[in-house]
């Protein structure tokens, strides 16, 4: 409907455009055919009174002049033509109705017309045609004609064009209200809302418009606009849940290839009360022990098998597959199950494992498991790192800042693992975090730690920071957003 009216608005601006143009030319060819009338007579008059002033050889100019106009007057019946003298300080009948300063081109010898109105309001078109009489005087015609009917014209031009204004008026109004709406007005609507409908995502419920103009093409096009949408979004939906899928056996998959570093030191970890349990048995079964020191061979043989149930627990909490779950957790519990987890490793290749524990807690909102996950591979790259053995140093706590994207962060909670390894060349540390790719020797490492540790930092919101100095060691620290209220 608005767009009806702006385009009603503009035809009818155009309309009254072009009346007033085509009316003020026609007053304006009126005005010039008059014009040059006058001008014409004048020049006729002047000739005419010449010759008979040669011919005469008279000076009495305004007797000829009387006599030329009574031999004319049927000509010039509808002019007033006077003979005037164009000096300063003329008396009646001859002093011009013009103040004689403003006849500058009649001085100059040409031919001048000027409009003036008189004192009822009615404007003259006044043409002056000077004559230089032998004397040097200078004398000329004044040839007077009334503008009323061309202004009489000129207003009945007006009121007709406002009156054909006023009608194609009334008449846009009625075609705004009866075409408009239904040609326009009525598919803009279903158009509008169906864009309302797509922005909020719904592709459903085609539009049927029954037009074979332009509107009716938008329609269809925006039809099929939708349905390509729709099987794009159900394209994508299957793409990101195959993607979620194989990026959660993928780290399920690395979970496992850790689970097996592990188990070569929690073997040796095993050993030690499983001797002791076996030690006890065999006591127990020789029968010579007294009740009271089989009682405490128990005792040990259950304390040593709940050790053992707490590894193994501990191992296979690691390896199990989880559904994702965000809530509120401590890093420090993360950090110290994870070195109690990875200790018998580290041990086994000379590292030892130093958490620097916080009096408070270090909050964030993310999975146990998957963090676990970050920091445990993370543990065991510096644990790798380290082939002259030294210290691993973990340290969490909160701070702020912005990631290496520039963007503004408030605070935050980290976590920090820093070795005393070989440290990593500026060129690798441009793409640790890449697929595959890895700096250990063949058959240590598939390079997916990393490129699947910083994934799941980046899902919970966050992001990992490198630095590192070759033959110093490395640091790497894991930002997290800290849980909202």
């Amino acid at each position: 409907m608005k767009l009806t009216a702006k385009l009603l608005l503009v035809f009818f601006a155009i309309v009254v455009l072009l009346a007033g143009v085509a009316g003020y030319i026609a007053v304006w060819q009126g005005f010039s055919r008059l014009e040059q009338q006058q001008t014409v007579q004048a020049e006729e008059i002047a000739r005419q009174l010449q010759r008979r002033l040669q011919a005469s050889g008279t000076k009495r100019v305004p007797e000829t002049f009387v006599r030329v106009l009574q031999e004319n007057g049927d000509a010039w019946e509808q002019l007033r033509v006077r003979w005037v003298w164009l000096d300063d300080n003329v008396p009646e009948p001859y002093r011009p109705l013009v103040p004689v300063d403003r006849l500058v081109h009649v001085w100059e010898g040409r031919i001048e017309t000027i409009t003036v109105s008189d004192p009822s309001g009615v404007r003259h078109l006044l043409t002056y045609c000077p004559i230089r009489l032998e004397g040097g005087r200078l004398g000329g015609l004044e040839l007077s004609a009334s503008l009323q009917s061309l202004d009489e014209q000129a207003y009945t031009t007006m009121i007709a064009g406002l009156a054909s204004i006023g009608a194609m008026s009334i008449a846009g109004v009625l075609v705004c209200w009866l075409v408009g709406v239904h040609w326009v007005g009525r598919p803009l609507d279903l158009l509008i809302d169906k864009t309302h409908r797509v922005g909020q995502g719904d592709f459903s419920t085609p539009l049927n418009l029954k037009s074979h103009d332009e509107l009716g093409q938008l329609a269809e096009a925006l039809n099929e606009m939708c349905r390509q949408l729709d099987e794009q979004q159900q394209q994508l939906r299957v793409e990101t849940s195959e993607r979620l899928a194989a990026m959660e056996q993928l780290r399920h998959a690395d979970r496992l290839k850790t689970v097996g570093r592990l188990a070569a030191g929690i073997a040796h970890e095993l050993g030690t009360p499983l001797n002791v349990v076996s030690g006890r048995a065999g006591l127990i079964a020789s029968g010579k022990l007294s009740e009271q020191e089989i009682q405490q061979s128990a005792q040990t043989i259950k304390a040593e098998a709940d050790r053992i149930t707490g590894i193994i627990r501990q191992l296979l909490d690691f390896a199990r597959r989880r559904s994702p779950h965000r809530n509120q957790i401590d890093l420090r519990d993360i950090a110290r199950q994870t070195t109690q987890l990875l200790e018998p490793l580290a041990t086994k290749r000379g590292v030892h494992l130093v958490v620097e524990d916080s009096d408070q807690a270090v909050l964030a909102c993310a999975d146990y498991a998957q963090i676990q996950q970050v920091v445990t591979n993370l543990v065991m790259n510096a644990v790798q790192a380290m082939d002259h053995g030294g210290d691993v140093l973990i340290r969490m706590g909160a701070r702020s800042g912005s990631d290496d994207a520039g963007k503004d962060s408030a605070t935050c909670a980290f976590l920090s693992i820093e070795d005393q390894g070989a440290g990593i060349s500026p060129e690798d540390q441009e793409h640790i975090f890449e697929p595959f790719f890895t700096t250990k020797q063949v058959g240590e490492g598939t390079g997916l730690g990393l490129s699947i540790a910083e994934g799941i930092v980046r899902e919970h919101g966050g992001w990992m920071e490198v630095q590192s100095r070759v033959g110093e060691g490395s640091r790497f620290t894991v930002i997290l957003p800290e849980p909202t209220d």
